[in-house]
């Protein structure tokens, strides 16, 4: 997982959102991390892997920025999607496997998907924002971190999934844009095997205290788009 920079005009660098390596040189975000870059001014992207966003010598320059090109904020489908191509592959670091074509509809109907202490539960990376409560406050350091949220909801496009501090799950916020979420795989002993994508930090409330919309990555119309890109590159 790491953070996508931009450079902000009269700034410098920014980090501006969250995102997965999946292929040596394609770094999988959120649409609406990327759609207005152009009328933002912006015009150099990095991914930085280090820890802290911003780490000395950690920019990698990314050489393409592709929005999927059904992106409409605010739809039903968002199609909330988009890739960073880098203009070198990343060759110290294992791509994350992304989830296959109806993942989640699967976990679902095998009763997997349930919410409760003894439902499941999915991992958030991301570098944003961190809340504190009582009182209310959220804080940056762009620094990645890791959360664990528990299932509410499946819908044809998200993932909903709780982040009440007081049923102690944590959650996403700002900045965190494009992370992933991640299903954990198990032996049969119980020991992590991986973590597969299956989707990205989309939308929330506004406060982030109660609930999360990931867009989901194992539909056609995300899996297509991701993987003609692949293609191209290949």
């Amino acid at each position: 997982v790491g953070a996508m920079v931009v450079d902000w005009p009269d700034y410098g660098p920014w980090q501006w959102c969250s995102g997965t390596l999946i292929h040596p040189r394609v770094f999988l975000t959120a649409a609406h991390c990327t759609y207005d870059l152009a009328e933002l001014g912006i015009e150099r992207v990095w991914v930085s892997f280090e820890r802290y966003a911003l780490a000395d010598g950690g920019l990698r320059l990314v050489e393409q920025v592709i929005t999927h090109p059904d992106f409409s904020w605010g739809e039903t489908d968002p199609h909330d999607v988009a890739l960073l191509i880098l203009a070198e592959p990343v060759t110290d670091i294992t791509p994350a496997p992304v989830a296959t074509a109806g993942l989640l509809d699967e976990l679902k109907k095998a009763g997997v998907l349930r919410s409760g202490p003894t439902g499941a539960k999915f991992t958030n990376v991301g570098y944003g924002g961190s809340l504190s409560w009582p009182p209310h406050e959220i804080f940056y350091e762009d620094i990645r971190q890791v959360s664990v949220s528990e299932y509410i909801a499946l819908t044809k496009t998200h993932l909903h999934l709780s982040q009440n501090l007081n049923k102690d799950d944590g959650g996403t916020c700002y900045g965190d844009s494009g992370g992933p979420t991640l299903y954990p795989i198990f032996d049969e002993e119980g020991n992590l095997i991986t973590e597969i994508v299956v989707a990205v930090v989309s939308t929330g409330d506004g406060a982030c205290m109660t609930t999360g919309l990931n867009y989901r990555i194992d539909t056609p119309t995300s899996l297509d788009f991701i993987y003609a890109v692949i293609d191209d590159l290949e």
